[in-house]
């Protein structure tokens, strides 16, 4: 219990590494890469103190696994924390009504993203699915472009019907 302690105590340390990297490298963009970077450097962090304390123990190994259990778990969830605030649809909508008092339908539409719209989320959504090379644009048409697209929706599909979530994104 006390290895699992020191974990979660040291999780604190992801947002101060991560905002660091993110302060001395200033690349646009790398934001998420640099936060790669700084579950790992948690990761070896943990796993150094756990070895300082417990190598000489018994029960060393548990000590390794319940590091490695912990910092995955707490990572994804920072992961998962951060994905929200900084790309979730639904945070963004409460932002842009607070940033612009009161809203309605076609005004949320419009002020989407600081002003840049829904048609830029698509946009910028579609390019992004472009890019990874799942969907090609041919004229007004969109169509699945390769077969691992075709594997992300069957299994998307299998995943939703395994735990009945329907049609939602």
């Amino acid at each position: 219990m006390e290895s699992l302690s020191q974990s979660i105590f040291f999780s604190i340390s992801i947002p101060i590494i991560h905002l660091m990297l993110i302060r001395l490298i200033r690349i646009e963009g790398w934001h998420i890469k640099l936060m790669f970077v700084s579950f790992f450097i948690y990761m070896t962090l943990d796993l150094v103190i756990k070895y300082i304390l417990y190598s000489q123990e018994d029960n060393f190994i548990l000590h390794i696994l319940v590091s490695i259990s912990s910092t995955t778990f707490i990572s994804l969830f920072y992961l998962e924390a951060f994905s929200m605030v900084a790309r979730g649809f639904s945070m963004r909508i409460i932002t842009d009504i607070y940033l612009n008092s009161d809203l309605d339908i076609e005004g949320i539409c419009r002020e989407y993203g600081e002003g840049k719209g829904i048609k830029w989320l698509l946009e910028k959504r579609l390019k992004g699915i472009e890019d990874l090379d799942l969907i090609i644009q041919k004229g007004p048409h969109i169509k699945l472009s390769s077969k691992k697209a075709i594997f992300l929706v069957l299994f998307s599909k299998k995943f939703k019907k395994i735990f009945n979530l329907g049609k939602g994104g």
